[in-house]
């Protein structure tokens, strides 16, 4: 597991918001589109994430709410969207090659080795970044960095 601990800067978004973990895969079909009628998507810089209002761990997977996102470099007006910025913050963040099936543990794993070396989360919600469609992955794995939001 590549874990480290590093500041991040605001990261504005756009976000297409939904419930249970089945909406999530539609919703970022959906911010993706409406990204790319916009240009947003013409920005090499452009990320694609999920934001986590909930926790899997306290709340059944089928309401648990999330924000599928596409970050922004500029403006945008668009009353389908909605705007989010993650605040600048401190966080954990594991770079991870995994299938869709992998990512439960995935996340545990990180949030064991939050408590193992001394933080704690700060409120922030945990969110992650992809880097790759996974169906055009030879093994169907997706390659995502996971972040957590941590105080010392």
């Amino acid at each position: 597991m590549k874990v480290r601990v590093q500041g991040i800067s605001p990261l504005s978004l756009l976000a297409v918001p939904c419930i249970g973990v089945e909406n999530l895969s539609p919703s970022l079909t959906k911010v993706v589109h409406l990204a790319i009628e916009k240009g947003v998507m013409e920005d090499p810089q452009t990320k694609i994430l999920s934001i986590f209002h909930d926790s899997f761990r306290d709340t059944p997977a089928n309401e648990v709410r999330m924000s599928a996102c596409v970050t922004r470099s500029r403006a945008l007006e668009d009353s389908s969207l909605d705007n989010i910025i993650i605040e600048a913050c401190t966080c954990i963040i594991g770079d991870f090659e995994i299938g869709l099936h992998e990512f439960p543990g995935t996340w545990a794993s990180l949030y064991d080795w939050m408590n193992a070396n001394g933080y704690r989360p700060s409120g922030q919600n945990p969110f992650e970044i992809y880097h790759n469609d996974y169906q055009s992955h030879p093994e169907k794995k997706c390659l995502v960095s996971m972040y957590i939001p941590i105080v010392k």
